[in-house]
């Protein structure tokens, strides 16, 4: 009545490029929801299930109507996801945090397109590459700040001492290197709080630091632990 013709072998190859989509996508997912990021193992599924049936459906149109180009219809996956990537990044005073499940979340989506379009072994090898960045890289990396001397430094400074950019280039002018910085205002006791994660060039210059910031008009106290 329609015109259409239904195919059963062709419609179970597409939802198994779809459930391969989701699967590998699941993966991926649920290390972002191992280290607790917002856009977790749900997420990434459902945005691979998304972009591969896009990309079935485009071949399945390009088949009854040869004119339509299914990469087109896969083009606008890539360029449409990036608003759910924006919804994942979260800025923290002057620090950003969430460009890896952003960036993870993109890639995801190029995941679930190769799947729709039946190219599994691409799909599968590019997984097993997303997870070797996300969990390998990130042990190396965490190995490497710990042998670099990384530390958690909590401040509290009054509301008519001194600013908060001035603390800022103090540490750097010590030395270190500042990875994270965020600080609250508590407006009920007329304090300002300053988290902040630092890497010292040398394990023995935070005595000399801690004396140093312990002079800083303002400050009212000031702790650091090793991460």
């Amino acid at each position: 009545m329609f015109g259409y013709s239904f195919d059963l072998l062709e419609t179970l190859i597409m939802l198994g490029r779809v459930a391969l989509a989701g699967l590998l996508a699941g993966v991926i997912g649920f290390e972002r929801e191992h280290v607790q990021r917002n856009a977790g193992m749900r997420t990434h599924i459902l945005v691979a299930i998304g972009a591969a049936l896009v990309m079935c459906s485009g071949e399945f149109l390009a088949q009854k109507y040869p004119s339509i180009d299914p990469a087109r219809i896969g083009a606008q996956v890539v360029s449409g996801i990036g608003f759910l990537c924006a919804g994942t990044i979260i800025k923290e005073g002057i620090s950003v945090r969430g460009l890896t499940t952003a960036s993870s979340l993109w890639c995801v989506s190029c995941v679930g397109l190769a799947a729709g379009c039946g190219n599994y072994v691409l799909a599968v090898a590019t997984t097993g590459l997303i997870l070797i960045v996300l969990h390998v890289l990130r042990a190396m990396a965490h190995g490497f700040r710990k042998k670099a001397n990384r530390l958690v430094l909590q401040a509290v400074l009054s509301m008519e001492g001194q600013s908060i950019v001035h603390l800022q280039n103090d540490l750097e002018k010590m030395g270190c290197v500042i990875d994270e910085f965020s600080f609250a205002i508590d407006t009920k006791n007329l304090k300002r709080h300053v988290y902040a994660h630092l890497t010292l060039p040398n394990r023995d210059d935070l005595s000399e630091m801690m004396e140093a910031l312990s002079r800083i008009e303002g400050l009212e106290s000031v702790e650091s632990v090793y991460e």
